[in-house]
């Protein structure tokens, strides 16, 4: 879900044009709407922080993230200076805006794929 409507159209061809399967939503409600139909079958969440409506990118990740753990989220923003709030952190890092598409298409990897935790070389 991007915030400007250009923007958004721009990202879902990129995204097509990679071989991703695109869902858009207008807004929280929409985004809601199509995770219930397809009862949370995605891998990834894309949202802007701000977006139309009454609620913005921020309570649709924790909705989601409740009802459907499994989904990745990355969020997006062009005007977040203070960070993610405490709850959301582990959703991080916000990819800041303007982005580029490659390193748009590098954080959905990451995101999708998170490489596995360093092992853990102290000795005991």
């Amino acid at each position: 879900m991007e915030d400007e409507a250009l923007v958004s159209m721009n990202v879902c061809e990129f995204l097509i044009d990679q071989e991703f399967t695109v869902f858009a939503a207008q807004n929280v409600d929409d985004a809601l709407g199509i995770l219930d139909e397809l009862d949370g079958g995605v891998d990834l969440i894309f949202t802007d922080v701000n977006m139309p409506g009454g609620r913005d990118g921020f309570d649709l990740v924790r909705q989601a993230s409740r009802r459907w753990p499994a989904i990745r989220m990355l969020i997006t923003s062009g005007g977040l200076h203070h960070g993610l709030p405490d709850d959301l952190r582990r959703f991080g890092p916000i990819l800041p805006k303007p982005y580029r598409f490659d390193a748009l298409a590098s954080h959905i990897i990451d995101a999708i794929f998170p490489s596995p935790e360093p092992p853990n070389l102290l000795a005991t």
